[in-house]
C-alpha cells in the first residue's frame, strides 16, 4: 500500500529529527572526549585572561549586584550567563563548562538547520553539522570560561533564523532575527554591522511582495532588536549617567587597533598592563591626564577615537598597509590567541592534536571558496551570506585580530564548505566542469593565501604559558609559574613580557639578583618598558643598592609621568635616605594621579606624622581609612597622631580596630593596655 503524502512528510521528518539528533550527539561525545582528556591538568581550573574578569563580575552578579554601578564596558551577556550558573550551580568550573558543551553541540544542530534551509538540501545541513562538531577552534572554546560559545550559538541560531526566512518569511521570525542579533551584540558588538543587511534583505529579495509588507518586516526586525537593547541602554542611563545600548570601549579599542604604533594585534595602553582588569581603568586614567578633567565613559571613548583619526590622517598609507595587514590576518590559518590557544591546549589533548591537523582554518577557507563555486548557482538565495561574511571580515580588520574575534566567521564558512561538499558528487556526475574547474582554482588561490602562517606556532604558544604563569601567581603557586615563564622564555628568546614576568616571580622568591639579570633582559628588548624599570628598581633596593634603583624609578617615570606605583615607591626609597621634601612630592603627585591610592596617602600621613605634622597626618589616615577601612596599620598610626593632639579616647578606639585586625601587633595591645589603665577606658569589646 502506497504512503500518503502526509505519512511520507511524516517519515522524512522522523528521519530528518533523528540525523539532526546524532549531529548533535556526535558533537557532545566529541567535546566530553576533550573535557576528559583536559580534566586532570593544570589548566583546567585556572583563569586566564578575560575569564578573570568574567568570573569576578559573575560572582558580583551570583551575590546580588545585578545592576552594577557604571556603563558597561566589556560585553556584559557572558558574565551574566556565568552568573546565572554560579548563581544555581555554584562557581563550579566542570559544570560551567559541562553546560556549555551542551550549548556547544546546540550550536552544531542549529548550523545544520541554517545548512538544510539555504541550500535546500538535508546533506548540506548534516555536513555543516558535522564540519562545526568536529572543527577543533569550537571544540577549545565551548569548554573555555570565554564568551566564544555564546558567540558561537547565537550566530548559528540567527543563521538558522534566516534560512527560514529565506524559505517562508513568516512574521514572528523576523522578530526572532532581532532579538538574536541584539542578544548577539551583547557578546560581540561589531555584530550589530549585521543590522543593516539584515533590513536591505526583505526591502531587496522579495520585490514581489508588497512595499508595505516588506518594510513591516524590516520593522519586526527592529522591534526584535529594541527588545533586548533599549534595557540595557536605559540601565546604562540608570547607573551610569549615559545611554548606550552596549558598551562604551569603542574608541579604545579603536585606538589600539588604528593608532600609529598599531601591529594588527592587541597592544595594551600602557606597557606591562595587558590584562582586561586594567583596560578600563587606563584608558580612563590617560585620557584624564591628557585632558587635565575628569571625563565620563562617552568622553573617554571620543577622546581614542580622537587620537586614533589623528593617527590616520596623519599617515594614511601606513594605516592602508595596516590595515591590509588585518584584513589578511582574518583569514589567515593562525589561530592567534590573547589568553590561552588551541595549539598548546592540545598538548594535553591527542583528540584536538588530530583535528587541529586535519582541520583547521587553513583547510576550512578552501573548501568554503569550493562551496562558493559549486553554489553559484543559488547566489540570489544565499547573497545575505556573503554579505555577512564580508562585512564581519572587515569589522574584525577595522579593529585588531584575534582567533576569538574572527571565530563568529566560521559557521558561516562552514555553511559553504559542507554545500561544497554535498555538492560535489552531483557536479561530477553532471559533469558541471565549468563549476568544478572554478572551485579547484579558487580553492587553491584561498589555500595559497590562507596557509603562509603569519604569526609563528611557538609566538603564540609563549603567550599561552605567560598567561598560565600569570594564573598560577594568582593561585599562589610560585614554582609553577616560574616553569611557565621559563618555557615562554625558551619558545619566544625575544619576547620582553617573558623575562619581565620570570623577573617579578623570582623576586616574590627571594631572588633578587636572578630578577635583576630578566629585567636587564626585557629591558634590553624594550627599553621603555616603564614597568620593568621600576621592578628593577625595587629588586636593586632589595639587594641594598638604592643609589642604583633611584636611577630606574626616574627612568620609569620620564617614560610614563602618570605611573602612580613608580612615585609611592620612589617615595619610600627617598624617604628611608633623609630626603623627606622630595618623597613628600612624589606621593602628592601619586595622589593628584590616583586619589584613592592608600598606600600613597599612607605613606604621606606617616611623612606628616615623623614631622610633627599632627593634624594633617590625621587627616590623611583617615582618608586612607575610607579607603581601606581594613588597614591596621593605617588604625594603629593613626591612634598615635591623635595622641599626640589628647584626643586619647579616639585613639583608644583605633587601637582597638588595629588589634581587631591584627591580633599579632603585640606592641599595639601594650599600648592599648597602658591607656585604657591610665584613663580607666573599657575594653571596647
Amino acid at each position: 500500500m502506497a504512503k500518503t503524502p502526509r505519512t511520507q512528510k511524516s517519515a522524512r521528518f522522523n528521519r530528518e529529527t533523528l540525523a539532526f539528533f546524532s549531529v548533535w550527539l556526535l558533537a557532545f561525545l566529541v567535546r566530553m572526549v576533550y573535557l576528559g582528556q583536559f580534566r586532570h591538568e593544570p589548566a583546567f581550573d585556572l583563569l586566564v585572561g578575560d575569564a578573570v574578569t568574567y568570573d569576578a563580575w559573575a560572582s558580583r552578579i551570583a551575590g546580588g549586584d545585578w545592576l552594577g554601578n557604571s556603563v558597561f564596558y566589556q560585553a556584559p551577556l557572558y558574565p551574566y550567563f556565568l552568573g546565572l550558573l554560579y548563581t544555581f550551580l555554584g562557581r563550579e568550573f566542570l559544570a560551567v563548562r559541562l553546560v556549555q558543551i551542551i550549548l556547544g553541540a546546540g550550536s552544531c544542530v542549529l548550523l545544520a538547520s541554517a545548512g538544510r534551509s539555504f541550500f535546500n538540501r538535508t546533506a548540506a545541513g548534516l555536513a555543516a553539522g558535522v564540519l562545526l562538531a568536529l572543527y577543533p577552534t569550537a571544540i577549545f572554546f565551548d569548554s573555555s570560561i570565554q564568551k566564544s560559545v555564546l558567540d558561537l550559538f547565537f550566530v548559528c541560531a540567527l543563521l538558522a533564523v534566516l534560512g527560514k526566512l529565506s524559505g517562508h518569511a513568516g512574521s514572528r521570525w523576523w522578530v526572532w532575527a532581532g532579538v538574536i542579533l541584539g542578544l548577539l551584540s551583547l557578546t560581540r558588538e561589531n555584530a550589530l554591522l549585521f543590522l543593516p543587511i539584515i533590513l536591505v534583505w526583505p526591502l531587496t529579495a522579495w520585490r514581489a511582495e508588497p512595499w508595505g509588507t516588506r518594510l513591516r518586516w524590516a520593522g519586526l526586525v527592529l522591534l526584535g532588536l529594541a527588545a533586548i537593547l533599549l534595557p540595557v541602554g536605559f540601565r546604562n542611563l540608570a547607573v551610569g549617567g549615559e545611554f548606550h545600548l552596549t558598551t562604551a570601549q569603542f574608541g579604545p579599542n579603536f585606538y589600539i587597533g588604528n593608532s600609529r604604533a598599531a601591529t594588527g594585534f592587541y597592544e595594551p595602553l600602557r606597557a606591562g598592563r595587558g590584562h582586561a582588569m586594567f583596560e578600563r581603568d587606563d584608558a580612563t586614567t590617560l585620557a584624564e591626564q591628557a585632558t587635565g578633567q575628569k571625563l565620563t565613559p562617552s568622553e573617554v571613548s571620543n577622546y581614542w577615537a580622537a587620537k586614533a583619526y589623528e593617527d590616520i590622517r596623519a599617515d594614511i598609507s601606513r594605516w592602508l598597509r595596516l590595515v591590509l595587514k588585518k584584513w589578511l590576518l582574518v583569514w589567515n590559518t593562525s589561530e592567534v590567541a590573547d589568553s590561552d590557544d588551541q595549539y598548546t591546549y592540545a598538548d594535553w589533548s591527542p583528540l584536538l592534536q588530530v583535528l587541529n591537523r586535519i582541520l583547521h582554518f587553513g583547510v576550512l577557507c578552501p573548501l568554503a571558496a569550493l562551496g562558493i563555486c559549486l553554489t553559484w548557482n543559488r547566489r540570489s538565495h544565499v547573497w545575505l551570506l556573503y554579505a555577512m561574511i564580508l562585512g564581519y571580515a572587515g569589522s574584525v580588520a577595522l579593529f585588531y585580530v584575534f582567533s576569538r574575534y574572527r571565530f563568529p566567521l566560521v559557521p558561516m564558512l562552514i555553511l559553504f564548505a559542507a554545500a561544497g561538499l554535498a555538492s560535489l558528487r552531483n557536479a561530477v556526475r553532471e559533469a558541471r566542469w565549468r563549476a568544478l574547474r572554478a572551485g579547484a582554482a579558487a580553492a587553491a588561490v584561498a589555500a595559497l593565501v590562507c596557509n603562509h602562517a603569519m604569526v609563528a606556532e611557538t609566538q603564540i604558544r609563549a603567550g599561552t604559558h605567560i598567561n598560565l604563569g600569570n594564573a598560577f601567581i594568582t593561585e599562589g603557586r610560585i614554582q609553577d609559574a616560574i616553569a611557565e615563564y621559563e618555557q615562554a622564555l625558551q619558545l619566544k628568546p625575544d619576547d620582553p613580557d617573558a623575562p619581565f614576568n620570570l623577573a617579578t616571580a623570582l623576586l616574590r622568591t627571594g631572588r633578587f639578583k636572578d630578577a635583576i639579570e630578566y629585567y636587564e633582559q626585557a629591558l634590553r628588548i624594550h627599553p621603555n618598558d616603564a614597568p620593568a624599570h621600576c621592578n628593577l628598581g625595587v629588586a636593586l633596593v632589595k639587594l641594598g643598592q638604592p643609589g642604583q634603583a633611584i636611577g630606574h624609578f626616574e627612568q620609569a617615570l620620564r617614560i610614563d609621568p602618570g605611573y602612580a606605583e613608580a612615585h609611592v615607591i620612589l617615595g619610600s626609597v627617598l624617604f628611608d635616605q633623609g630626603r623627606a621634601p622630595e618623597a613628600i612630592g612624589h606621593w602628592e603627585r601619586a595622589l593628584q594621579i590616583n586619589p584613592s591610592f592608600a598606600e600613597a596617602r599612607y605613606n604621606l600621613a606617616n611623612a606628616l606624622l615623623r614631622t610633627g605634622r599632627f593634624e594633617e597626618a590625621i587627616r590623611n589616615y583617615e582618608q586612607t581609612l575610607q579607603t581601606r577601612p581594613d588597614y591596621a596599620e593605617a588604625h594603629c598610626n593613626l591612634g598615635i597622631a591623635l595622641e599626640q593632639v589628647g584626643r586619647v579616647r579616639e585613639a583608644i578606639e583605633h587601637y582597638e580596630q588595629a588589634v581587631r585586625l591584627r591580633p599579632d601587633l603585640a606592641e599595639v595591645q601594650k599600648r592599648l593596655a597602658q591607656l585604657r589603665g591610665r584613663t580607666g577606658a573599657s575594653t571596647g569589646e
